[in-house]
């Protein structure tokens, strides 16, 4: 006979532990959140954003793109570009910013940033996809509510070129690698040929990334061949042994043929676009894989950039991976064996490129083959897998509150250490250690006591997801760079030039070389202007002189019965910046025309002004 205490009866009358939000895993209700968090926060760095020197080079080469023809004529200049430039670019993304140049709904900077937006969404949504496939809906979910608000993923929507871009074709390779290792296809299938075009688009996208991916692809065709479900219990050792090399080979012919494809792809871009088949996306001194280990980088500033990266994940992150070493994968629903090995080999993978082109981008997210963005991702999974384990109540609350407390400290450590004494001693650093150790701890004892109830426990499990979310989140919207003073000023001269019809010439005269920010500015404004430079008024004097003559001549030998008549003088925009001098005095007395069309402004500390000029009439040129 069992003797009940007063213990055992508080333990039969707790409630049991229920998880928390059962109704995301309902598809009616999972679907809709995804698309609002994969569309609505990007929104927030796309409207009114500026713009810096590189997104604005950018720019330029898709106007470089959009001048062409015809299609083919866009292809070609794309590819010529990403070969011939020094830094690494690639055609896919400046074929996408050249079609968002051509919206003319928008604003320039909103035009030039619309391929970011939408890059950073497709992202978000093949990142959702990958996930379902992991995981499930929920899962999915989670990933996307991780990923929206995160300030890595914010600055995808404002900058270029669009690294976003290769990552999301990334995902989709694995995700449809999987869905042909859990079809049970032998060999090919519809899922490995998109796998192949996914992983072609990427190369062309993304260069050196795809060399990356190609690693994690074949990690995931090899954990299909040596997972046990393959073999039998019954299975003798012969028969076990020829199942293997069966399935290593079948595994090793689909890495194969996934490669020859998306090889095959390429090279047919390359030769459409140009004369030989060459390798002009490789360039550079960040290909990986002929760097040595960098001896030169700083374990300090590469744990701070991972640190930051990382951000509020990672109490999620720890908790993530704890589960995945205790192998408790297996026991709950989704995340399988190839889905294990993916999360794995991709962590490796990305870690070991981010560590060893740690000098070339030192921990940026923008940089074009975006080696941090690969890093960042497979820790994305292991965040939502630690914060769908909270929310399936697999850990006490003790170690989630623990988790929370301790992701706030390392999260805010770089701004209590700005307000440390000078100098620190250690009896300072031990005091500090002691009264955080006695905080953490009296706070446990008072949340225990509180969390006696399941509507107590339940509340507080919530309100620690919650407050790393919004801290996450919030870090996010804070960190988006301002407007400085200059670029206020471009933006007023932009504004007053807008109102003018579009000339038939435009002209930007400066002493020193123009920024690129100047130059994208003055070529959006009028669609079919070019823009010239000058360094001095003379060669302004002198070139449309020349235009206007070819144009009446032209239009002479085209109707010789009849005598030439004058054409229509075109009218020019002048744009002066810096210790370009007007010589209104010389002009008026020569009989030019010329009035002001905007009021002075000061750009980078610098004189920025803008005329109208009327070319002169025959008579005035024969005086």
């Amino acid at each position: 006979m069992e003797v009940v205490n007063d213990a055992r009866l508080m333990e039969l009358v707790r409630e049991p532990a229920r998880e928390l939000l059962p109704a995301v895993r309902r598809a009616s209700v999972v679907q809709p959140l995804v698309i609002l968090l994969v569309f609505l926060p990007g929104l927030l760095g796309f409207w009114n954003r500026t713009l810096d020197e590189a997104t604005c080079r950018q720019g330029l080469l898709a106007f470089d793109v959009a001048a062409g023809m015809r299609p083919m004529d866009w292809f070609v200049i794309a590819s010529r570009n990403a070969a011939e430039s020094s830094t690494p670019m690639f055609p896919l993304p400046m074929l996408a910013t050249a079609l968002g140049l051509q919206v003319e709904l928008l604003s320039p900077e909103s035009r030039l940033l619309l391929v970011s937006y939408l890059s950073s969404s497709f992202l978000l949504l093949c990142l959702s996809c990958l996930a379902k496939k992991v995981g499930g809906s929920r899962y999915a979910l989670l990933v996307v509510c991780l990923a929206c608000g995160h300030r890595e993923f914010l600055v995808l929507s404002e900058s270029l070129p669009p690294a976003a871009i290769p990552l999301g074709f990334a995902a989709l390779s694995f995700r449809t690698m999987l869905s042909h290792q859990t079809a049970g296809q032998p060999l090919i299938s519809w899922p490995l040929l998109a796998s192949s075009l996914t992983l072609a688009a990427c190369w062309l996208s993304g260069g050196e990334l795809a060399l990356a991916c190609l690693g994690v692809l074949l990690a995931i065709n090899l954990s299909s061949a040596f997972s046990r479900e393959n073999l039998s219990a019954r299975s003798t050792l012969k028969r076990a042994v020829r199942q293997r090399l069966w399935k290593l080979s079948i595994a090793v012919l689909n890495f194969v043929l996934v490669t020859t494809i998306a090889v095959a792809i390429v090279a047919g871009w390359q030769s459409l676009s140009s004369d030989r088949i060459a390798r002009p996306m490789f360039a550079g001194s960040s290909f990986w894989f002929r760097r040595l280990w960098p001896v030169e980088t700083s374990a300090v500033e590469s744990v701070q950039a991972l640190w930051q990266m990382i951000g509020a994940w990672l109490g999620f992150l720890v908790i993530g991976v704890v589960q995945m070493t205790r192998r408790r994968m297996r026991e709950q629903r989704g995340l399988g064996t190839e889905s294990a090995w993916l999360l794995v080999a991709w962590a490796i993978v990305g870690w070991l490129s981010w560590r060893v082109t740690w000098p070339e981008h030192h921990g940026a997210w923008t940089d074009s083959v975006s080696w941090p963005g690969f890093l960042l991702l497979p820790m994305l999974f292991f965040a939502a897998w630690g914060l769908e384990a909270v929310l399936r109540r697999e850990l006490g609350i003790g170690t989630v509150v623990t988790a929370t407390l301790a992701t706030l400290g390392v999260y805010f450590a770089p701004q209590w250490t700005t307000r440390l004494p000078n100098p620190v001693t250690a009896t300072w650093i031990a005091a500090c250690v002691v009264t955080a150790a006695i905080a953490i701890g009296a706070g446990l004892i008072v949340i225990r006591r509180l969390a006696k109830s399941e509507a107590h426990s339940r509340r507080l499990l919530l309100s620690c997801v919650a407050l790393v979310a919004l801290t996450d989140t919030t870090n996010g919207v804070f960190s988006r760079r301002r407007l400085a003073d200059d670029e206020r000023e471009l933006l007023a001269f932009r504004r007053q030039l807008i109102t003018e019809p579009a000339p038939d010439h435009c002209w930007l005269i400066t002493e020193n070389s123009s920024p690129a920010r100047l130059q994208f500015f003055l070529r959006s404004l009028w669609r079919g202007v070019t823009l010239q430079e000058a360094e001095s008024w003379e060669t302004v004097l002198l070139k449309p002189s020349q235009t206007s003559a070819a144009n009446t001549v032209e239009s002479g030998a085209a109707n010789p019965r009849t005598a030439p008549v004058a054409n229509h003088k075109p009218r020019t925009i002048v744009v002066t910046w810096g210790g370009a001098k007007l010589p209104v005095d010389d002009l008026k007395r020569r009989g030019q025309p010329l009035t002001q069309a905007t009021l002075p402004h000061y750009f980078q500390g610098q004189l920025l002004k803008g005329y109208r000029w009327h070319e002169r009439t025959e008579g005035a040129n024969s005086r």
